[in-house]
């Protein structure tokens, strides 16, 4: 092999060593920038900077702390903004006042910049808030005597535990969506924090019940919404 030829062998080679370098350094730097989704850390820092009230403390009498943290998201920065700027909206629902708030955190110093409350929207129930709605739901000795005829009558049998062979899957329940069979107090729903409810036994059969939860108030409002005039 001729000079020439060596001088670039080793230079494809130098620039491969550097490229793969590199590519291994990238992948070895967890760091996130820009527009990145947030990492699980920043997520928590940006919780931890809008106290949710999740203490014994601060339990409301509806069962639910006073202040709910829903949503935690990267802020959308503006066209021009900072490639390396990482700020957060962190979604908090206020029981006590039945208002939702959304503050923009600078997660590079976990300082709250700003706090608004946020008009007209009801974002998904958390985990704790479906639970508390399932319970609400099944200590309801109405709901619960419409539930087992029903269950009766799609199986041909009664239900030992009628809890046990329902699949309900809590979800948000805004009256303006349903104003057909939304009456009486389920019209507060949208305003109040409330649930509704996808029933199916576990063998995936409909349950013809439409139930509602006011979780503001941790009443159940209906065990059949549907029959409200």
């Amino acid at each position: 092999m001729g000079r020439r030829s060596l001088l670039v062998a080793a230079g494809v080679a130098a620039a491969l060593a550097v490229a793969g370098a590199t590519f291994a350094g990238a992948q070895g730097d967890t760091t996130r920038r820009g527009t990145d989704p947030l990492s699980d850390a920043e997520v928590q820092a940006a919780r931890s900077a809008v106290p949710d009230g999740s203490g014994p403390e601060s339990q409301g009498t509806n069962g639910l702390p006073d202040r709910v943290v829903l949503l935690v998201e990267r802020h959308l920065e503006d066209k021009g903004a900072a490639d390396d700027r990482r700020r957060a909206d962190v979604y908090e629902y206020d029981y006590a006042t039945d208002t939702l708030t959304v503050s923009v955190v600078d997660l590079d110093d976990g300082t709250v910049e700003r706090s608004e409350p946020v008009q007209g929207t009801q974002l998904p129930l958390v985990e704790a808030e479906a639970q508390r709605a399932l319970d609400l739901l099944f200590a309801d000795g109405d709901f619960t005597t419409r539930l087992t005829a029903e269950l009766a009558a799609l199986t041909g049998s009664a239900a030992p535990d009628p809890r046990a062979a329902l699949d309900a899957q809590p979800i948000v329940f805004r009256a303006d969506a349903v104003p057909a069979v939304a009456g009486g107090a389920a019209t507060a729903c949208g305003i109040h924090r409330c649930a509704q409810f996808l029933l199916q036994t576990t063998d995936h059969l409909l349950v013809d019940l439409f139930p509602v939860v006011d979780l503001s108030t941790g009443v159940v409002l209906s065990a059949d919404a549907t029959e409200q005039p």
